[in-house]
């Protein structure tokens, strides 16, 4: 009897000690290996990307500095700072104090946005601002908001989310949506409640 459970158990034993040893270490390298290529081959597509949304940026600045100009004579809708990636570095969507402060900390020291080797947040104010007609901003839920005009993907294969701090008629807003999430504002919902 004990040969026969030797026999049955044997065999099994050694095929787990291949998986877990050998077969399942080398199905995560290359994995990895293959997350590796991508994110190489995104690092050069990188620069052609960002090259772009900046020159779409540097066109529709114009248009966009006007739009601003009269929506804060006329207590309208006003981006004040916009960003798009992964923000701040993993936390998720929500309004709290602590995201407020990390983002606050992470857009006075801006330099990072364009100095680091691999940028995890674009701003997207310019951009933004373009965007409204009628004082209002909607964008649909769904794709990627790389998409837009002026954006690009500056954290491949890193969730991404978009942090939008505005103005409406004297009162501060912030909201921050996942990158398949929908975006409309103003809102109630989003306000801080400051009126200056």
């Amino acid at each position: 009897l004990d040969v026969a459970a030797y026999a049955m158990l044997l065999p099994a034993a050694v095929a787990l000690g291949l998986h877990y040893a050998v077969l399942k270490p080398r199905r995560r390298r290359a994995i990895q290996q293959r997350v590796d290529e991508l994110k190489e081959e995104q690092r050069s597509q990188l620069h052609i990307q960002r090259l772009h949304a900046e020159e779409t940026v540097r066109l529709l600045a114009p248009s966009a500095e006007r739009s601003r100009a009269a929506a804060r004579a006329a207590d309208g809708l006003v981006i004040e700072s916009a960003l798009y990636g992964d923000l701040p570095f993993g936390i998720a969507a929500q309004n709290s104090n602590s995201l407020h402060a990390a983002l606050d900390h992470f857009w006075n020291s801006r330099s990072a946005l364009s100095t680091a080797d691999e940028p995890r947040a674009c701003d997207v104010t310019l951009a933004l601002q373009s965007l409204i007609t009628n004082n209002q901003l909607v964008i649909a839920s769904g794709g990627g908001k790389y998409s837009l005009p002026g954006f690009y993907d500056p954290s491949f294969g890193v969730e991404k989310s978009l942090f939008v701090r505005y103005r409406f008629r004297g009162v501060q807003h912030e909201v921050i949506v996942k990158d398949d999430e929908a975006l409309a504002i103003p809102m109630k919902a989003h306000s801080l409640g400051s009126q200056t």
